[in-house]
């Protein structure tokens, strides 16, 4: 059993601090709904709120996104991750996050041919019967043929395409818990919303997790509804215009998607959007390159908007950003965290406490991400493989058995100057690219299980059952209390 924590490895952890995290986690159990968004080929630069040079006190990303409001009001309620990191591809990136695994340990490296075996624990069997839980839109974890493969994946409600991409956003195969209908004509990405809000309302009174993966702004590159963008299509054709308003078309309908649920109950769920991988190339504007973007493990196909509004932030840490390195495969652990629940994986490392304080370090559980891509899927040996890891200042990537560039990202955002060969470093650089490479070769999070929390854990489970109610440190007290006065 692997309880996810923060924190330096030698800080010391009394038995206030666990029992009040243990109690606290008992009481979000009953009431914390998640709600995961994936947006597909979505980089940072493509969401307005990212390239704002008057919010965050530094400048944007320098691009030149179409609207994204519904977007920009999450993260002003919440907190936007600014260096938050996932595969260059999609499938990777799916299976990555919904397992809190690394595609070397998952078989996932590449979006063809994909099949996430079932023995693997993703979020909805991970969090277990107390959720209702359901998939929406794009799954692209399994061969097409498997059409009941999301609800044996661990969905009780799967209602969306299994394709990796559409023919037609107004003509495709939709799927609703291994039952087929083909030539569904309703726009792709009202569609999804329609699901979600359908599931959610559903639910009723029960917690609820929602996996909700849009297919769009993927290809093809399908005006929308004219009702859901701003963008002028007639007089601006083309498919970057198309792609800016495929973008706003998702963000519109996430803005009837939230309103749909009630105050309270939104109030009560964390809501985490990311996307999958960055911007296609093709779509790729300047100062971003072209050839540095998805599919591609520099900064362009790697680095992903990723926002969450959540009732862990304190009121008055809404609308802050948090520079601290995070992947998308920590929302498995973040979500066991919140939930309460005992979960096992080691490359996954919880969110809650940047929640708690964005201005928070860097945990030194894990003070690296890690990015790869891999052909074929498997568990080798590979034709293809590339990997990625970067800490604070320094990134290194790893192609088919060799080290071959080092980048210095505070003073080269665009990797341009490569600090290789080795005789060029300093003794600073050697360092970092020291533990770089050891990071390459086992990029798991290193933080010891404390036997404290593992005994609690096991004898005091039962503490706050029944209790329903946010997570908040005024629990601390009252469980200390109690379990103290147990023993005279």
């Amino acid at each position: 059993m692997r309880m996810f924590w923060s924190g330096s490895v030698d800080q010391p952890w009394s038995w206030t601090i666990i029992l009040g995290l243990l109690f606290s986690a008992g009481s979000a159990r009953a009431r914390d709904n998640f709600l995961i968004i994936a947006l597909d080929d979505v980089g940072v630069d493509t969401i307005n709120v990212y390239s704002r040079d008057d919010l965050y006190g530094h400048p944007g990303e320098g691009a030149g996104p179409g609207p994204t409001n519904t977007i920009d009001q999450l993260a002003a309620g919440g907190v936007l991750f600014r260096n938050a990191y996932t595969n260059p591809t999609c499938s990777p990136t799916r299976a990555a996050t919904l397992s809190g695994r690394y595609g070397f340990r998952t078989g996932i490296g590449t979006p063809a041919q994909v099949d996430l075996p079932l023995s693997e624990v993703l979020i909805p069997e991970m969090l277990g019967t107390s959720w209702m839980n359901a998939a929406i839109g794009k799954w692209h974890l399994s061969p097409q043929p498997e059409i009941t493969n999301p609800n044996d994946a661990g969905f009780d409600h799967y209602a969306g395409s299994l394709a990796g991409e559409l023919d037609d956003y107004y003509d495709y195969t939709k799927v609703v818990n291994g039952s087929a209908t083909s030539n569904h004509t309703v726009y792709a990405t009202t569609d999804e919303a329609d699901e979600a809000i359908q599931a959610i309302q559903s639910f009723g009174e029960n917690p609820w997790c929602v996996w909700l993966a849009f297919h769009a702004p993927h290809r093809p590159f399908h005006d929308p509804p004219a009702t859901l963008h701003t963008q002028d299509l007639a007089t601006n054709p083309g498919n970057t215009p198309s792609y800016k308003a495929m973008i706003e078309a998702v963000d519109t309908e996430l803005g009837r998607l939230f309103q749909s649920i009630p105050t309270g109950v939104f109030d009560d769920t964390t809501v985490i959007l990311f996307g999958d991988n960055g911007t296609p190339g093709t779509r790729t504007e300047l100062p971003f390159r072209k050839h540095r973007a998805k599919g591609t493990v520099y900064e362009g196909g790697i680095n992903v908007p990723f926002i969450v509004k959540s009732p862990h932030i304190d009121p008055a840490d809404e609308g802050s950003e948090s520079t601290s390195l995070i992947s998308t495969v920590d929302i498995f652990a973040t979500l066991a965290d919140i939930g309460g629940v005992a979960a096992s994986t080691e490359d996954s490392l919880s969110l809650l406490p940047y929640l708690a304080d964005p201005g928070l370090a860097t945990q030194a559980a894990r003070p690296f991400v890690y990015a790869e891509k891999f052909s074929p899927n498997g568990l080798g040996p590979y034709t293809s493989h590339e990997k990625a890891v970067r800490d604070e200042t320094y990134k290194l990537i790893w192609r088919d058995g060799t080290f071959e560039e080092f980048f210095n990202l505070n003073d080269d955002p665009w990797e341009q100057n490569n600090l290789l060969p080795l005789n060029n470093l300093s003794s600073v650089e050697l360092t970092a690219y020291g533990n770089l490479v050891a990071a390459t070769n086992n990029p798991r999070v290193t933080v010891p299980e404390p036997l404290s929390l593992v005994l609690c854990a096991a004898g005091l489970a039962c503490l706050g059952a029944g209790q329903r109610g946010r997570r908040r440190v005024g629990g601390v007290r009252s469980i200390t209390i109690s379990f103290l006065s147990a023993f005279p």
